[in-house]
Formats: structure tokens, sequence, C-alpha cells
């Protein structure tokens, strides 16, 4: 009984002091008064855990407290605007973690001047799903333990107006930390990271936003590392300067106002812009990066990334950019000032998204392999602009722009240039592109590839060559730069050959002083070098159970041959016939049937392989294929009658019967029958062909007609 009888008396004593649960009871009031929370809070002890379930203004906060949990949910709103400044320590080992909590939908508001700090203790963790916002005064929200305190996916903290000083504080290094999708808004204050970079209070991960909707100077950017960095006002970075490199994992996106880095004569900037996503601007806002005492650069490091989306009107200048990535596509025409570094990575424009180069700004680029020429800085084959590109106001210099395409540099070179130049290489037939009539002096021209120059001024153009990309040169004495007059291509006269014929070189004009379209050519004295082959007649037959492709090559032939390729819907083109081999004299006609067409659009080019594995194209066909093996003439050869059956299927309304020459000499209509017939009873013996009319291509089937027994 005595043994019992103690173990009660000692048990007793720790039901006093076990871990309570209060929930807020009150519209507003004073946090210390113990009617407000429920069950009342008569003796507050350090691991009591408070909660919040519905709307709250607090109007009086103690000097200090500590508790073990502080928890808002429900939607709860809790607004904060103490009469006096207050401590609240949060955390306690009795109590299981989080030990600050706010749940999504839920908001906490701490207001007025006199600053409230919440504090979650060493060894305790924090997590906001909801949202946060600081008004007035230096509020503060810490947390002691690295990692203590995370913002969570869609949850917000904002410094807003009149917030001033740093709302995580300047000590504890790395104890907030913004996750994916938790939102920064930087309204009013100092800056979130607290301390000197690179040391930080806060982590932004990537996918994290960091948004400024504030103007004038912002805080720097130097040594910082972003998710997202939005901007939505007037900020200028004039009178920053650092060694320090930012880091911004994602975008960097303008919704409104304006973005300047614009560092003054109070300090020079040599770190770099890291940007690993795309650069965004919206509506009529704009970029304005670099400045006389900014050596440092936009580095594009990700790897498809885009400048310049979002639909908006503004102007993107940029004092130096470096492109180190895999691909940069841009929507809207930017302008560099200063540097463009090629390291890593092709640049996609067009006509409506150019890229500038301002007349101040030259090109630091990645190695090429053109080793017959010369030159430094003009791309290579991992880094060039692919679409057009300007050059503003030569000055009688020489400039290499590094154009190209499909992975490979092309670049064009305009010696002792005066004026403004926008260039663009296409990979294309300029025969079928731009004209087939070649003038005095040209024997003939690429098939392949030309380049546009579009400008007003004066220069020499050098055109570069690369086999085999290039189709193929073997006399340098025979190479030409030949000009699109309008009405035919014309000799430019040269003025210097480089290089070594079958690898790679250049061959550059007169002085010009009219551009447009240009393009590699072969002089009529020296017509060896093969450039590519000219396909002709390239076309293709549809019949019952097969497609027949036949072409012609214009008095030249490949010395290896040709091989037909083929792709259908989304897949890459793939190998569908063998080598067929070249012919050796005229006439050079060839012949390939498909006997395996697939039902709907059959997609078809040439390979053009000469002697040196060198390869070319001809242009594409399309040729639709209905499954027509139920469309069947009978008797065939035929005397008198034949007849057609026809599959109710068939969207084939008129016949026509052609003879081998291609003359129609009867037209039927089938009225939606299933069988027609025909009568060739007046027909001379021979080849005939029933050709089927349809939007799509036609369906030809042959047949016989014979004398009378």
């Amino acid at each position: 009984m005595k043994k019992h009888l103690l173990t009660c008396i000692f048990a007793a004593p720790l039901l006093l002091f076990a871990q309570q649960t209060y929930t807020w009871n009150g519209n507003s009031g004073s946090w210390t008064d113990p009617a407000n929370w429920l069950p009342p809070r008569n003796a507050p002890q350090p691991d009591d855990i408070l909660e919040f379930s519905s709307a709250a203004m607090i109007t009086e906060m103690p000097a200090t407290e500590a508790v073990g949990k502080l928890r808002l949910y429900n939607n709860a709103v809790v607004s904060i605007n103490s009469a006096v400044p207050g401590t609240l320590s949060i955390g306690n080992t009795a109590v299981l973690s989080p030990h600050f909590e706010i749940e999504a939908g839920a908001k906490l508001q701490i207001s007025g001047n006199n600053a409230i700090t919440l504090s979650i203790g060493t060894g305790f963790s924090g997590e906001v799903w909801g949202n946060i916002d600081f008004y007035d005064g230096s509020h503060r929200l810490t947390a002691l333990s690295s990692g203590a305190l995370q913002f969570m996916e869609g949850s917000v903290f904002t410094a807003n107006t009149g917030f001033d000083g740093n709302p995580f504080g300047v000590a504890n290094l790395n104890s907030i930390i913004f996750e994916s999708g938790a939102q920064y808004i930087n309204k009013a204050g100092g800056s979130p990271f607290g301390a000197s970079a690179p040391g930080s209070v806060v982590i932004f991960k990537a996918g994290s936003i960091y948004t400024y909707k504030r103007n004038g100077v912002g805080s720097s950017l130097a040594g910082r590392t972003f998710g997202h960095l939005y901007v939505e006002g007037n900020v200028n970075f004039a009178g920053i300067g650092s060694a320090r490199d930012c880091f911004i994992q994602n975008d960097l996106r303008i919704i409104s106002g304006f973005f300047k880095f614009k560092p003054n004569t109070n300090g020079t900037h040599s770190g770099n812009f890291n940007i690993y996503g795309d650069i965004i601007c919206e509506d009529t806002t704009y970029i304005d990066i670099g400045s006389d005492n900014m050596s440092g650069a936009i580095q594009l490091l990700g790897s498809d990334q885009i400048i310049g989306s979002g639909g908006g009107t503004g102007a993107i200048t940029i004092k130096n950019l470096t492109v180190n990535n895999t691909r940069t596509q841009l929507s809207r025409e930017i302008t560099v000032t200063d540097t463009l570094g090629l390291i890593h990575g092709i640049i996609q424009t067009s006509s409506s998204a150019l890229l500038t180069l301002a007349p101040t700004s030259v090109i630091e680029s990645c190695m090429h392999d053109y080793t017959n020429l010369p030159y430094s800085n003009i791309g290579c084959d991992d880094s060039h602009i692919a679409g057009p590109i300007q050059k503003l106001g030569l000055n009688n210099v020489d400039f290499a722009f590094p154009t190209g395409l499909n992975g490979k540099l092309r670049p064009v070179f305009l010696r002792n240039a005066a004026g403004s130049f926008t260039v663009e290489y296409k990979n294309a037939d300029p025969y079928l592109n731009i004209g087939s009539v070649v003038g005095s002096g040209i024997h003939h021209i690429s098939h392949i590839e030309y380049w546009t120059i579009e400008g007003s001024g004066a220069a020499g153009v050098e055109l570069s060559f690369y086999d085999p990309n290039s189709g193929g040169v073997t006399d340098m004495n025979a190479l030409r730069v030949a000009q699109f007059d309008g009405t035919s291509w014309e000799n430019t006269m040269v003025s210097n050959y480089r290089g070594t014929p079958g690898a790679n070189g250049s061959v550059t004009s007169s002085l010009l002083h009219q551009f447009g379209y240009f393009t590699l050519a072969s002089s009529n004295n020296y017509p060896n070098n093969p450039l590519p082959i000219e396909i002709t007649g390239w076309k293709a037959i549809v019949n019952t159970k097969e497609i027949i492709l036949q072409w012609q090559s214009a008095g030249q032939t490949a010395d290896n041959g040709y091989i037909i390729e083929k792709k259908s819907g989304e897949n890459d083109f793939q190998a569908t016939s063998s080598l067929i081999p070249p012919k050796t004299s005229p006439p050079f006609h060839y012949g390939f049937t498909d006997s395996q067409p697939l039902p709907g659009e059959n997609i078809y080019r040439i390979r053009i392989i000469d002697k040196e594995g060198r390869i070319s194209y001809s242009n594409i066909i399309n040729v639709f294929w209905a499954d027509n093996q139920d469309i069947i003439i009978y008797p065939n050869p035929a005397q008198e009658k034949i007849f057609i059956k026809i599959p109710p299927s068939s969207s084939i309304s008129t016949w026509l019967v052609v003879n081998i020459n291609g003359t129609v000499v009867k037209r039927l209509n089938n009225n939606s029958l299933t069988v027609v017939c025909v009568d060739i009873s007046n027909l001379s013996p021979g080849l005939y062909y029933i050709k089927g009319v349809q939007k799509q291509s036609p369906v030809v089937i042959p047949f016989i007609k014979v004398n009378f027994n």
C-alpha cells in the first residue's frame, strides 16, 4: 500500500504541468489576456501550443515569451499591431515539429512601429505554406539553426510598404529556405539576404520567385543566387559594383517598369549575370544592362533559353552577352553594344527577332575548324548565328559574320566594309529559291547554299567553303562569288583566294556597292568544281500499289550515286533504297519504285553522294497515298472496253484516260458508281494510263490497248 501511495504522490504534480493546446477565442485583444484563449491561458508555459483557426487582431504582445508551437490554419488571418515591442521565442523539445506553422490559406500580418520578433530557437523548425506580410517598423522572423524555416510551394512573404530592415535578420546563415514555388516580394525594407555576400541568411532554391515591386535603386545582386527574378517596378542598380557573380537559376522576367543595371563612377562591376532560364519582357518593359564601368556579362548557361518572350515592346540592350548553353532563341530584337561571346550554343534569330551588333561591338568566339583561314572570332560549329545578324556602323573595316545552320558554321566576311549590313546563311538551293539563270563567266552555281546580304554602303564579299558541306571545291582558280542581280547570277570578279581544294577556304569578290543574294559558283573557263549536282524532273507518280519516283541530273553526275530517303509523320528521314549508281553517259535519267508506301503523307528526298563521300540533298516532295488496292482495272490488256472497280470509300469523282505523251484522250465522271465502263475501241494500240483526279496526289493505273484478233 505504501508503495502505491508513493507513486500517486509523484505522478500528480506531473499532471499539473502537462503540455497544453490553446486556441484563440476572440476577435481583437491582448495576447496576454487569458480570456482570449480557450481554455483560458492562466499560466503560460514554454511548451504551450498556440493555435489560430479564425480571424484575429492582436493589439498587444508580451515583451518576451517562450512557446512550444505557433500554428495558423483553417484560412485564419491573424493581424498583429502591438502597443509595445515584443519577442516570441518558438520551440520546445516536448513539442513535435514543425514548431512554427502557417498552413495553406492562412495569413500572418504584422504591422505598426513597435517591432515584433518571432524567433525559432536552436534545433527547432518551421514551415510556411500560407502568407506572411510585414508592414511598417523593423519586424523580424528568424531561425537559429541552418535550414530551420522553410517557405514551401505556394507560400508568399511580402516586405510591404513602410517595412524597415532585414526581415530575417543578419545572423544565422542559411537558416531560411525558399523552396520551389515559394515567393518573396520586395516592396520595402532591406535585403533579405542579411549578411554580406557571399554569406546569406536566405537560400532561394531553383523554382522559387524573388519579386521586386518597388522603384529606385535596388539592393546589390552581386554574389546572390535567385530562382526566378521578377521585376514589377522601375529598378535601377546605378552605383552598385562588385567582382562577384549573380546567379539566376530560372527566368529573369520584367513584368512592368524596367530593369537597369548600369554601374556609375561609384563602383565598377566585373561580376557576371549567370542566367539559366529565359529573359522575359512583358508590356512596354525594357532591359538595359551595362555601362562603361561594367566589364561583366550576361552569361546564358542553361539549355534551350529564350530572350525576349512575353510579348513586350520595349528594347533589350545588353553591353556584354556571352552564350554558353545549347541553344538561344530570340523572340524579339536585342542589341549588343560591346562584346558578343560565342562559347557554346546556337543563337536562333529571325527577321522579327534580330540580333543587332552596335558600331562599337565585337565578337569573341570559340575556335573554328576552318584551318585554312587565318581568322579568329568568327564563330564555330558549336556556336554561331542561325538566322539573320545585323552589324551597324562599319567604317572601312573587315568584319566576320558568324552565320551557319544545322550545326555547321558557314561564315561570310565583309572586307573594307562601310555601312550597316544584315547577313543570313541559307542551307537551300538558290536555283529553286532565287533564280536558275547564270550570267556571263559563270558555268554553274551551288545548289545547296547561299547568303543574303542586305545593306547600303560598300564592301568586298568573302564567301567561305568547307567540304563536303559546300558540295565540293576541286579547283580554286574556278571558284567565284556569284551575285543575283534580279535576273541572273553574275560574276563579281575575284579579288582573293584562300584555302585548299577539298578542304576549306574562301573566295572574295571585288568591291561591291549593291547587295542581295550571293553564292559560290564555278567559272566557264574552269567548270571543274562540282559543287552540288543539279537535280531536275524530280517527281512522283502514284500507282495502285506503289509510288514511282523519277529524276534526272542536268549534265553532271554523282560519282558514287543516289539514295532515296523517306519519312512520314514526325519520323526522321530514313533510307528506303540502296545505293543507285550513277550513269556515265546521257541521258542521266533515274527512277525508283517505292513498293511499300504508307497511307497518308509520304515525304521523299534524294541523298546525293560524290566520290569523296560528300553529301547533298535534293528538294523535298510530298506524296499523298490513299490505300488504293481496291481500285481495279479489268480486263488488262483490253480491246474494246475496260472497267474500273472503285471502292465506296473513294473520293475520286473524275477519271482521265491519258496516252504515253501525257495527253488526255478521254474524261468521264463516275457519278457515285462503283464500276465505271470506259469505251476504248477508237484508241490506237499502246500503253495508256487511267488517272483518278482527287485533291491529293493523283491515282495512276496503267493499261494496254491491243488490236482486234
